[in-house]
């Protein structure tokens, strides 16, 4: 069975109409860009770690502190956000008999979306301002 919905003019992917069936490859492809932002966390803890052993300066290790507890927070943000694509994913592959159901799981799907785009952009952000942090220090 396939149900179509008028509602993807919403998502940035250019569709008219999505399947549920449609919707798989994009938890896919949020779970992948997630990764990435995952993977971009894990490289600036690694460079502020590199920076921390090697510094003296009281203001730099409070700063490095800070970042790393920034850094923290994103990724269990993310973590999270994981786990509610993979849910998402899996009630919409097994509810698709009540209307109602879907169109819950769908407003959800939509509120993915762009929690999704907000951690991408939060992870810009902080690679951004880790940037000016290892500038301002050399």
């Amino acid at each position: 069975m396939v149900i179509f919905l008028k509602r993807a003019d919403h998502y940035s992917y250019g569709m008219e109409q999505i399947s549920i069936k449609q919707t798989t490859p994009l938890h896919q492809e949020w779970l992948r860009k997630l990764d990435f932002c995952h993977f971009e966390l894990f490289m600036l803890k690694e460079q502020l770690d590199e920076i921390a052993e090697d510094c003296i300066d009281e203001y730099i290790l409070e700063k490095a502190e800070h970042f790393k507890e920034l850094l923290i927070i994103r990724k269990t943000y993310i973590e999270g956000l994981r786990d509610r694509i993979r849910e998402n994913q899996n009630r919409l592959a097994l509810d698709i008999t009540n209307e109602h159901t879907i169109e819950k799981n769908l407003n959800i799907f939509d509120l993915l979306n762009e929690e999704c785009i907000a951690q991408q952009q939060a992870v810009n952000e902080l690679r951004w301002i880790f940037d000016h942090f290892v500038a301002e220090r050399v």
